[in-house]
């Protein structure tokens, strides 16, 4: 009787110390299923994008990988600039916003620029910056961590390889992360009505507009037959034919497939070129 009673006891012990150890704070937490954060009071990312088309140069793994935002200002005024943010993929390897000229061409609602720009107070600024990755570096899985000077808020947000998306070339990219842009930007390349030509043409043709970009100063002057020459303090010359379309005079340099597009409207009985935009390649 007294060992069935001490194993009565001792089985009452144990079932008491195993209720305890199941209300035990030391049981593990669940994982958290918490969706990736990528946004807060100051910085909302839109996008983290690669244009699969883009290569360095050939054969080259570089690829360029577009990062969209949403800067809101606050209260605190700031200073933006394209090339300000880092990106850091992995614990291994960190890379710095590079301006590569004509790369968000597509997407004008988004600042895209080497110069810093200000945001005051109270406003929001939509900005693109791009990076040179690695193929190899952009494999499933990977964290990705971003800094910038000016906007430290931006370090608490987190993102994985996993958010990017892919797309064949920049025009699909731009089409998709700012789709009203895009479309405003392929109405401006379009060609204009025969009256805008006309009174365009004449405006232009026998006449030529001195500025001053990138330390050079430039002349560029227009002809009849849509033809036009570039001239610089430091001695070149160069022209090409132009063509009159809905917001640009685009001028079409030989054997190049970069024309530049030159941003104009009318004012006054006379036209204004935005020529230091146009040729600025900081500013693209």
């Amino acid at each position: 009787m007294k060992r069935k009673t001490l194993a009565l006891l001792l089985a009452a012990l144990m079932a008491l110390s195993l209720t305890a150890c199941g209300d035990s704070s030391e049981t593990p937490a669940e994982e958290s299923t918490e969706p990736v954060s990528a946004e807060n009071d100051v910085v909302k990312i839109d996008g983290i994008c690669v244009d699969d088309s883009y290569q360095d140069n050939d054969g080259s793994p570089l690829r360029l990988v577009y990062l969209f935002s949403t800067v809101n200002a606050g209260d605190t005024n700031l200073q933006l600039a394209s090339t300000s943010t880092q990106m850091t993929i992995g614990d291994a390897n960190t890379y710095s916003a590079e301006h590569i000229p004509y790369a968000a061409e597509f997407a004008p609602n988004y600042y895209y620029s080497s110069y810093l720009e200000d945001v005051y107070v109270g406003s929001t600024l939509q900005v693109v910056s791009t990076f040179k990755v690695p193929e190899g570096d952009l494999t499933a899985g990977k964290a990705i961590t971003l800094s910038n000077s000016n906007v430290p808020e931006l370090a608490e947000l987190t993102l994985s390889t996993d958010d990017i998306q892919h797309f064949n070339n920049v025009e699909e990219l731009c089409a998709a992360m700012d789709p009203e842009g895009y479309a405003e930007e392929l109405d401006k390349r379009s060609p204009a009505d025969e009256e805008t030509t006309a009174l365009a043409k004449g405006y232009l043709n026998g006449y030529y507009w001195s500025f001053y970009v990138n330390n050079t100063s430039y002349e560029i002057e227009f002809y009849s037959g849509d033809t036009f020459e570039v001239r610089t303090s430091l001695g070149t010359s160069n022209g090409g034919s132009y063509t009159v379309d809905k917001g640009y005079i685009t001028c079409t340099y030989p054997n190049v497939d970069q024309p530049i597009r030159i941003p104009y409207t009318f004012e006054n009985n006379d036209i204004d070129l935005d020529t230091t935009y146009a040729f600025d390649v900081k500013e693209h």
